[in-house]
């Protein structure tokens, strides 16, 4: 049953009063266009926290009621926060604000509440992104932040953060949980957040504790070490730069070569290596590798005398290694030789093939008769497997000018139907070893 009070007037007030409170029931509809005005109050004016209880806060401008979870907002009252205020100088905040601060002329200081309840929520807003410049400081006023006695300093720019009264101590909160975004980039990826306070060693972002390091005062200053130049204070961005020459400490002879000593230096275009002990090194034993203006890489010897150039394979480990004899060299482009294979001027009727011949051409002339080229055996001269030789005939002789290849015992030599004489003048043919006592003889053969 529902009780219609009609609006009270006239003389008769009272009674009318007394007669409607009599005839409630269930509920009580109210026939006025009027209103009726309920409890209200401060935050700390709060009543005793009574499940069910319902008034208007007008700190926080709405209504609210207490539950098991405490005190909380009732629609049609403002629903917690408010619109923002602009905030240009120091202010006193209240529970409830949302403040839109702006320290582009100067830092701010923002002063939190003196008393605080629990559940007293404020919002902090760098309205010009401009807190990396002029922090925004906090005064904590008596309460302590995070469980420190020390006053909060945002300077991180676009900074936009919660903090909030447990009851005990402010707690600070980013927007959102989890992975909280406090000012983002322009490039639109998460920059990371920091506050600086002494004392500070946590903020809560959404029920989750991040550790903050303290970070370095930009009158750090960073100091180039050897070989290096560039450095300064962090008030700006520093780059370090490789000195243009850098000598480094000797090398001893426990490098790859045993028994050679000497140093290198790193150079703006390359690296130089030099042979020598105790501050005495040879220009005329150095080794270069450069890049010229054009960008190609040269390797070059710093003396007038022609130098070889090896690639080796070490054979044991550790710094006091050995080399073996060869090594393989890939050349992925065009291989380009200005001087080609080198030339060897063999004359006599009979020549043994000698070590310093693999890789080249013999020229082999003889004027006085025919001319043999002979191949010792392994065990005299052992020619790597894969050594190559290449022999030409330029016998001058008027009738005996063929050009033989004979082996020594023990020795193979396989070519086309057993042959072995170049008998034409300004003909070649190629030895290849194949194995240990086995050669292979292809070309204008006879």
């Amino acid at each position: 049953m529902t009780t219609v009070i009609t609006a009270l007037s006239g003389s008769n007030t009272i009674n009318q009063m007394m007669h409607n409170v009599n005839k409630v029931r269930t509920g009580i509809t109210f026939s006025s266009n009027a209103a009726i005005r309920v409890p209200f109050g401060t935050t700390a004016q709060r009543p005793t926290a009574v499940a069910g209880a319902f008034r208007y806060n007008t700190q926080l401008s709405q209504f609210e009621g207490y539950t098991a979870e405490g005190w909380g907002s009732i629609g049609g009252g403002g629903g917690g926060l408010g619109t923002f205020k602009l905030i240009a100088g120091s202010y006193s905040a209240n529970s409830g604000d949302r403040l839109a601060i702006s320290t582009t002329a100067s830092a701010r200081t923002i002063t939190l509440p003196g008393s605080p309840s629990a559940d007293d929520i404020i919002e902090f807003m760098d309205k010009d992104a401009s807190f990396a410049t002029n922090n925004l400081t906090i005064s904590r006023n008596g309460s302590t932040i995070e469980g420190s006695s020390a006053n909060l300093v945002a300077d991180i720019s676009s900074t936009n953060f919660f903090m909030q009264y447990s009851g005990s101590t402010w707690e600070v909160f980013g927007i959102g949980s989890g992975e909280t975004t406090v000012g983002a980039d322009l490039t639109g990826t998460t920059s990371t957040a920091t506050f600086s306070s002494a004392g500070i060693a946590k903020i809560a972002l959404g029920n989750t504790n991040a550790q903050f390091a303290a970070k370095a005062a930009t009158t750090t200053n960073m100091i180039a070490g050897t070989g290096l130049t560039g450095g300064g204070t962090l008030a700006a961005n520093r780059t370090f730069n490789l000195a243009t020459n850098i000598a480094t400490a000797n090398l001893t002879a426990s490098g790859l070569v045993a028994g050679i000593t000497g140093r290198f230096g790193l150079y703006a275009d390359g690296i130089n290596m030099e042979q020598g002990t105790g501050g005495s090194y040879s220009v005329g034993n150095a080794s270069y590798i450069q890049r010229d203006s054009g960008g190609d890489l040269h390797i070059t010897s710093g003396s007038s005398t022609a130098r070889n150039l090896f690639f080796r394979t070490k054979t044991t480990g550790g710094t006091s290694a050995t080399l073996n004899t060869s090594g393989d060299l890939n050349v992925e482009g065009t291989g380009v030789f200005k001087q080609g294979m080198p030339i060897r001027v063999a004359g006599g009727n009979n020549v043994v093939l000698a070590l310093t011949d693999n890789g080249k051409l013999l020229m082999c002339t003889n004027t006085a008769s025919a001319m043999s080229v002979r191949i010792p055996n392994n065990s005299a001269v052992a020619f790597p497997i894969g050594a190559e030789i290449s022999l030409v005939n330029v016998l001058t002789h008027a009738t005996a000018n063929t050009l033989g290849i004979a082996q020594t015992a023990g020795v193979i030599l396989q070519s086309k139907e057993a042959a072995n004489t170049i008998a034409d003048r300004f003909t070649s043919a190629t030895l290849k070893k194949t194995a240990t006592n086995t050669w292979l003889l292809i070309g204008n053969l006879a």
